[in-house]
Protein backbone atom coordinates (compact mmCIF):
# COMPACT_ATOMS: atom_id res chain seq x y z
CA UNK A 1 0.00 0.00 0.00
CA UNK A 2 1.07 3.70 -0.90
CA UNK A 3 2.23 5.67 2.42
CA UNK A 4 0.09 8.41 2.68
CA UNK A 5 0.29 11.36 4.83
CA UNK A 6 -2.28 11.67 8.06
CA UNK A 7 -3.16 15.25 8.98
CA UNK A 8 -2.38 15.99 12.88
CA UNK A 9 -4.78 15.05 15.53
CA UNK A 10 -5.60 17.56 18.01
CA UNK A 11 -6.21 16.57 21.51
CA UNK A 12 -10.06 17.61 20.84
CA UNK A 13 -11.30 15.84 18.08
CA UNK A 14 -12.40 12.39 18.85
CA UNK A 15 -10.57 9.02 17.51
CA UNK A 16 -12.07 5.80 16.42
CA UNK A 17 -10.23 2.21 15.67
CA UNK A 18 -11.08 1.04 12.40
CA UNK A 19 -13.28 -1.31 13.93
CA UNK A 20 -15.38 1.25 14.94
CA UNK A 21 -15.38 3.13 11.96
CA UNK A 22 -16.28 0.44 9.80
CA UNK A 23 -19.88 -0.16 12.13
CA UNK A 24 -20.58 3.61 12.26
CA UNK A 25 -23.96 4.50 9.84
CA UNK A 26 -22.03 6.97 8.16
CA UNK A 27 -19.87 4.80 6.64
CA UNK A 28 -22.34 1.99 5.51
CA UNK A 29 -21.79 2.33 1.47
CA UNK A 30 -17.99 2.63 1.85
CA UNK A 31 -17.50 -0.51 4.27
CA UNK A 32 -15.75 -2.54 1.32
CA UNK A 33 -13.36 0.71 0.47
CA UNK A 34 -12.66 1.65 4.71
CA UNK A 35 -11.78 -1.95 5.36
CA UNK A 36 -8.99 -2.04 2.63
CA UNK A 37 -7.62 1.69 3.62
CA UNK A 38 -7.14 1.93 6.92
CA UNK A 39 -4.72 -0.15 8.79
CA UNK A 40 -5.63 -2.57 11.49
CA UNK A 41 -4.56 -1.45 14.75
CA UNK A 42 -4.67 2.44 14.50
CA UNK A 43 -6.99 4.94 15.11
CA UNK A 44 -8.69 8.00 13.23
CA UNK A 45 -10.85 10.76 12.85
CA UNK A 46 -14.00 11.47 10.86
CA UNK A 47 -11.91 13.71 9.12
CA UNK A 48 -8.88 11.20 8.42
CA UNK A 49 -11.30 9.08 7.11
CA UNK A 50 -12.73 11.04 5.13
CA UNK A 51 -9.59 12.40 3.49
CA UNK A 52 -8.90 8.71 2.45
CA UNK A 53 -11.75 8.19 1.05
CA UNK A 54 -11.38 11.55 -0.66
CA UNK A 55 -8.28 10.60 -1.98
CA UNK A 56 -8.87 7.26 -2.79
CA UNK A 57 -12.13 8.67 -5.02
CA UNK A 58 -10.16 11.56 -6.71
CA UNK A 59 -7.03 8.97 -7.79
CA UNK A 60 -6.06 8.57 -11.72
CA UNK A 61 -6.70 5.63 -13.20
CA UNK A 62 -4.29 3.52 -15.09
Amino acid sequence: MVAKKMPAVSSAEAVYSKEKLLTMQRYVLRQDLLSALLEDGEIYTIVQADGLIDAFMKGKVK
